[in-house]
């Protein structure tokens, strides 16, 4: 470099500086007088903020100034990262250079987005780096970029992700813009993938159509989730009783591309979801008119027209329908916008439909002579096809009638028998049993119709479960699952020796089944894993090697029960995006080898929890068995076309609390376990009694809570048929009334207000996210009160009854938040955890709970550190009075829990009673503190059942 010219740049860039970053620009230009050269030396010192900053203040650091500033230009072509090869630069951004690459494992073409050298020491540019990986890699969406790793090599940090081949929207927009149907077909696919990403908690931040990819076939791709905003806690300000929220992209600072960016985003504000919304109706408006909503001479001046101005019309041939979508997603005021992506998609669907139907219409118009030969030629093929139907009729037989399918009971064991899977030809079933003492989960096999007693396959003291049937019939692969981890085994299916097939990685603590599958040929066992360094996903595991393969990666949740298709081209599994309630089925296609020909397809839409999954025999159907509530249940046998073209029916024959299907490939048949429904019964204790069973269905009652005046108890239960919905009854328990009704899939938790007015409990809702709601305690209109993309559940009042608690992950963890019941913002309370939590009798101290069971530890409001208070606590089973905090201890070796009380003057536990079974969420005490009541787990019992003839 020319040292003059050098010096030069440096002393520009020391201006620039200084100066307004609306200023910026104007001065670059003036100052560089048309000399391109020196232009692009003062933006790559630019590039290089903060750090070349301190190269400059010293003079003695010019040369690794220079080096710094040059790095920006290196260009890693011809390398290759890790088994990536770096095929040459597709593009480059303030985030990252992109490149095409070849995965040299998986031989498939992929994009390598690398963040530039000269930005690593910057940790917030790489923290936000990161943070666009995993939130794009939380999105499995058709719509949305694939995310297959994260990783670095040699110094780079990169994410590898799917190649898509195509143009960026911008370039796919005339001049005129695009035909209305065109940008109606993208338009609803943008609104999808937006509406995923809202859903998960994900705000884009910088859509525009550069953003945005359209292959060949019209499929759409939104890009670059590298400005996705997330929240931090701030310090609380021990002068007042609030804490600050702070964007991890700092306010007053603007993120984005200017002509795109909503109001509240030009002016540096937070953001949420309806900022998407804005930036969507610019780009919309883009593509039907062929010029910007929003754009001036100068950055500035756009800015003042987004905040100001309200763009020109569409002009002629655009549709009114169309026009008005676009206004109300650019209204100034975000609460005059549409408030959901999903409404905005539903609106373009619409309309789609109603543009396609009117121009099928125009094109079946013909003149009266057409349709006259046409009625004629109609008339003879109908006559044609009538006759050849009874020649048919005449030749062949009747078919007959096939039989009808039913159901028969498989086992009636004591205790539980789960987890069935065929032998081959249909005629033998292994599954997983605790046996006659219900101790332990060992491997049995039995005859399908014998009453023989069945033969046990396994004798080890460890759990043995998730039985798979060798497609020849001579092994049987399971997992052994000890405190230690997870093991791959094989038995002989007549018994005898066993033998360790490999180590298996552990998977994400949900309480939810991991079964594994054989392939067609017998030679690999696919299993789910969640390795150290992650992505976790569905593995191949090679029976004669024990080498191990990846099949699909899954960040931010799971992929689990992997099923093989009888004709080998397809693998089925469940994938969760990072909650056990928004799982769905995705189908795999696969070649020869076992390797992926394309991306995973999702063929549900349900966001739902799933026990397990199976093939029809002709490999055109999948049989899977879900839940609309929760993980407890009950579930639904359920059937999806693996084509797409039919969507999900359930199967009612099968009857309530059908889980874990498998089907016999060589015969017709389907077997399943049928559990029981009454899971869990609130219980009793009054002072000097013994405990007692007191409020019971014969489905689930659960997570009591005492009225303040101790007159009522509101419980969650589903005796009504459906999901978990809160209910009201007397304080003996009589006089049962059910005070919601459907609102979503799941109704928990309820907690009532101080002065017995309100209640507050948790809801899931249909996109598998809790949210917090308040009803009036004699019922009526629920209120919502956190309308967050993010979950939030276990609410709590504080004790003038002008606050609600709760648990919140939008931080990427567990917290207690709180919020004024009449709403507004939330704030953060704990700051290293939190689940559970109730406020001290005084109003002065939080006591909660880091996990469902935990210690129980207390932290002052007004600020400071927290201490542990109590070393255990079972089931969020504590509750806070005056002079201490009564709470059921974890279970002994015997299965035996403790009722106690910590005594705030001693600082010590007594125990008050022993509970024989295991609690089961919360515990209440009335005023007097002289009855508790508190909710019970039933003991497990689950039978195997068959239905023959089924098709």
């Amino acid at each position: 470099m020319n040292q003059d010219r050098f010096q030069k740049a440096k002393r520009i860039y020391s201006s620039v500086l200084e100066l307004k970053p609306e200023r910026r620009e104007a001065f670059i230009e003036e100052a560089c007088a048309g000399d391109e050269s020196l232009r692009k030396e003062v933006e790559s010192l630019l590039a290089c903020q903060p750090e070349a900053r301190e190269f400059f203040r010293a003079p003695a650091m010019e040369a690794g100034a220079k080096a710094l500033a040059n790095e920006a230009h290196i260009d890693l072509t011809g390398r290759t990262l890790l088994h990536y090869s770096l095929e040459g630069k597709i593009g480059e951004g303030g985030m990252g250079v992109v490149y095409k690459a070849h995965d040299l494992h998986l031989g498939r073409a992929v994009a390598i987005k690398t963040l530039p050298a000269h930005a690593l020491a910057d940790a917030e540019r790489k923290q936000r780096f990161v943070r666009e990986a995993k939130a794009a890699s939380a999105l499995n969406h058709p719509n949305v970029i694939q995310i297959y790793d994260i990783s670095s090599d040699a110094g780079v940090d990169f994410i590898a992700m799917e190649y898509v081949a195509g143009k960026t929207l911008d370039r796919c927009i005339g001049r005129k813009g695009l035909p209305v149907g065109d940008a109606l077909k993208y338009a609803v696919q943008i609104a999808d993938a937006l509406a995923a990403a809202h859903a998960a908690g994900i705000i884009h931040r910088d859509l525009k159509p550069a953003n945005v990819m359209v292959t060949e076939k019209g499929l759409v791709k939104v890009l670059d989730f590298g400005l996705a905003k997330l929240t931090q806690r701030m310090p609380s300000d021990a002068s007042t009783d609030v804490s600050a929220m702070k964007s991890l992209t700092e306010e007053g600072r603007m993120l984005g591309t200017v002509a795109y960016m909503s109001p509240e985003q030009a002016e540096g504000k937070p953001v949420d979801a309806r900022s998407d919304i804005f930036s969507f109706g610019s780009v919309l408006y883009e593509m039907v008119t062929g010029r910007r909503a929003f754009q001036a001479d100068s950055d500035l001046s756009t800015l003042s027209a987004i905040l100001k101005q309200e763009p020109a019309p569409c002009g002629p041939g655009i549709p009114p329908d169309l026009e008005k979508i676009i206004s109300r997603c650019l209204r100034k005021d975000p609460a005059r916008r549409f408030q959901y992506m999903a409404d905005v998609k539903v609106e373009l669907e619409d309309l789609r439909e109603r543009t396609d139907s009117g121009r099928k219409e125009g094109e079946v118009s013909v003149s009266p002579v057409l349709r006259h030969k046409s009625a004629l030629w109609g008339a003879l093929s109908v006559l044609v096809i009538l006759a050849a139907m009874g020649i048919f009729y005449f030749l062949q037989r009747a078919p007959k009638e096939a039989p009808a399918m039913r159901v028969v009971p498989l086992t009636s064991y004591r205790g539980s028998a789960i987890l069935p899977t065929f032998s081959p030809d249909g005629s033998q079933v292994a599954f997983s049993w605790n046996g006659e003492t219900q101790d332990n989960y060992d491997i049995y096999v039995k005859v399908v119709g014998s009453s023989a007693v069945p033969l046990r396959l396994t004798t080890d003291p460890a759990r043995d479960l998730y039985a798979a049937w060798s497609p020849d019939g001579r092994q049987i692969a399971f997992v052994r699952e000890t405190d230690q981890g997870r093991y791959l085994y094989l038995a002989s299916a007549l018994g005898g020796s066993e033998r360790k097939l490999t180590d298996l990685y552990s998977v994400l603590a949900w309480s939810i089944p991991y079964p594994i599958n054989w392939s067609a040929d017998g030679k690999w066992l696919a299993v789910s894993e969640d390795p150290p360094g992650g992505p976790g996903g569905i593995f191949l595991v090679s029976v004669e090697r024990a080498e191990k393969r990846r099949l699909t990666s899954n960040i931010a949740g799971v992929d689990y029960s992997p099923a093989f298709s009888p004709d080998g081209r397809h693998l089925a599994y469940v994938s969760c995006p990072g909650t056990p309630s928004g799982c769905d089925v995705h189908l795999l296609e696969l070649d020869s080898d076992l390797a992926p020909r394309a991306r995973p397809r999702r063929v549900t839409d349900q966001r739902i929890v799933i026990y397990g999954l199976a093939w029809t025999s002709d490999s055109q159907s999948v049989v899977y068995a879900a839940c609309l509530c929760t993980a407890s249940g009950p579930f639904d046998l359920w059937r999806v076309d693996s084509s797409g073209a039919q969507g999900p029916a359930r199967i009612d024959l099968a009857g309530l609390d059908a889980r874990y299907p498998t089907i016999a490939r060589g015969s017709r048949r389907l077997a399943y376990a049928r559990s029981a429904t009454d899971l869990t019964d609130i219980w009793r204790y009054q002072i000097g009694k013994p405990p007692e069973r007191f409020i019971s269905s014969s489905l689930i009652d659960t997570n009591p809570q005492f009225s303040p005046d101790g007159k009522k108890i509101v419980f969650g239960s589903n005796r009504s048929g459906g999901c978990e919905e809160i209910w009201v009854s007397n304080q003996d328990g009589t006089n049962a009334l059910q005070l919601t009704n459907g609102l979503g899939r799941l109704q928990g938790t309820p907690r009532w207000s101080p002065d017995g007015r309100w209640i507050a409990f948790d809801s899931l809702a249909q996109d598998g996210h809790s949210d917090i709601y308040i009803i009036n305690a004699d019922g009526g209109e629920l209120r919502r009160l956190t309308p967050f993309a993010s979950d939030e559940s276990v609410p709590s009042w504080s004790r003038d009854g002008k606050w609600i608690y709760f648990r919140s992950n939008r931080t990427g963890r567990n917290e207690i938040w709180r919020m004024h019941f009449e709403g507004g913002e939330a704030f953060q309370v704990t700051d290293n955890g939190g689940y559970v939590a109730f406020e001290s009798w005084d109003g002065k101290t939080l006591y909660y709970l880091k996990a469902g069971s935990s210690p129980l530890y207390a932290r002052a409001l007004a600020g400071g550190p927290e201490r542990q208070i109590i070393d255990a606590v079972a089931s969020r089973a504590f509750y806070p009075v005056e002079d201490g905090i009564y709470y059921i201890g974890p279970g002994d070796a015997a299965g035996t829990y403790a009722l106690r009380f910590y005594d705030f003057a001693n600082r010590r536990s007594r125990t008050l009673s022993s509970i024989e079974q295991t609690p089961n969420l919360g515990l209440t005490v009335s005023p007097d503190c002289q009855t508790f009541l508190f909710s019970i787990r039933n003991p497990e019992s689950s039978d195997l059942m068959l239905i023959e003839n089924f098709r």
